[in-house]
């Protein structure tokens, strides 16, 4: 028997590859109204497993597009609700409960 054809990809292509398979992802939840509800649910999901999987950080853009605890895509709207208290944005998933709070709140600038 010949030797196989075992040709592995090295760090920086894998690290290439999910990158470009993460922004394609990104694409489809930021413009979710283009696409299938089963679709978008998918893309977010997919999205988290292969960031973890690579141990690449969730992209900023990403924080805002998909709930944290459950992987759900954020629908403003639909399965998430938006508050605004005392200089904070509060942001609740409908679906499984998880609260993400963000801005710091007024005066957070002060230590006393």
């Amino acid at each position: 028997m010949g030797r196989g054809r075992n040709r592995s990809k090295s760090k920086i292509d894998k690290k290439m590859s999910a990158q470009y398979s993460l922004d394609k992802l990104i694409a489809i939840l930021q413009h979710p109204q283009h696409c299938d509800e089963i679709l978008v649910r998918s893309a977010s999901s997919h999205y988290v497993k292969i960031s973890k999987r690579n141990r690449m950080p969730l992209s900023a853009e990403a924080k805002l597009l998909i709930c944290k605890k459950c992987a759900a895509p954020r629908l403003y709207g639909s399965n998430t609700r938006v508050r605004i208290s005392k200089g904070q944005k509060i942001t609740t998933c409908l679906e499984c409960g998880d609260i993400r709070r963000t801005g710091g709140g007024p005066k957070s600038h002060r230590h006393q």
